[in-house]
């Protein structure tokens, strides 16, 4: 019986830890939501703008689509420099 017991304070240990941890990790995924929210809306304020952009851009890229797939690994490359300046 005291085995038991033991067991049973050790599952009650447990699983309040993991109640911490689902804790923790809903505080941490609000935090990152947070920005795709505030993102959001800095593209409701150029809702027109940017949809007549992306527009254009699409066209362009369809119509002269292999100089952009030449260019496109630098584009990329820039872009994963410029993320990484930002998040320093």
């Amino acid at each position: 019986m005291n085995a038991l017991a033991e067991r049973r304070r050790l599952l009650a240990k447990e699983s309040e830890l993991h109640r911490t941890l689902i804790r923790l990790e809903c505080k941490s995924l609000q935090k990152r939501f947070a920005g795709i929210n505030a993102a959001r809306e800095r593209v409701k304020l150029g809702g027109p703008w940017l949809a007549t952009g992306g527009t254009i851009a699409g066209l362009l890229a369809v119509r002269h689509w292999r100089k952009l797939a030449r260019w496109a690994p630098a584009a990329l490359t820039a872009l994963r420099w410029v993320k990484a300046l930002r998040s320093r």
